[in-house]
């Protein structure tokens, strides 16, 4: 099990790469995009269509790190004050929960993948980039963040400790 629990972490670290060079990629775009504006009274028809694909990679792609990271957002006033095995009995029914809740999103967003791939759709940008490729990486985000999940169930189920923070990241601050 611990294999699968890394190669978890190994693909959300790689998610969380994709959603850096996103970030990196939307900065520069956007700056490019005021540069050109102002100075030149020209603006990219591209620029909106790959900002807004970008931005989702950044918001999705490294969510599955981030949850290992122990950065998403949890009240931790109440886990605090739970005794520890009535913590992480609440922790891992959330935990069972966001996977049918981001399951059920994961196969909507791979169901729409192989239909916009079937159907050939293009964004109604003048790039008419063709729907599925940014789907793509969404629906991989979705992915790694169901994956992330459910490594963190089993990692509670196993005892372990499930976030690799360092307590102000884990679960937040009051």
């Amino acid at each position: 099990m611990t294999p699968l629990l890394r190669g978890i972490d190994a693909l959300c670290t790689l998610g969380a790469w994709v959603a850096a060079v996103s970030a990196a990629l939307l900065a520069l775009i956007l700056i490019v995009e005021v540069v050109v504006t102002s100075f030149f009274n020209w603006s990219q028809p591209w620029a909106v269509e790959y900002a807004i694909y970008l931005q989702c990679f950044v918001l999705f792609c490294g969510a599955g790190w981030a949850l290992r990271q122990g950065g998403h957002i949890r009240v931790a006033v109440l886990m605090q004050t739970l005794p520890p095995a009535a913590a992480r009995l609440l922790d891992m029914a959330c935990c069972v929960f966001a996977i049918g809740v981001i399951g059920f999103a994961t196969m909507t967003l791979w169901q729409q993948l192989i239909r916009s791939y079937d159907f050939a759709s293009t964004s109604y940008y003048p790039m008419a980039t063709p729907t599925w490729i940014p789907q793509l990486l969404l629906t991989l985000g979705f992915t790694l963040l169901l994956l992330g999940f459910c490594a963190r169930l089993v990692r509670l189920l196993r005892r372990e400790v499930p976030d690799l923070g360092d307590g102000m990241a884990s679960g937040g601050v009051e």
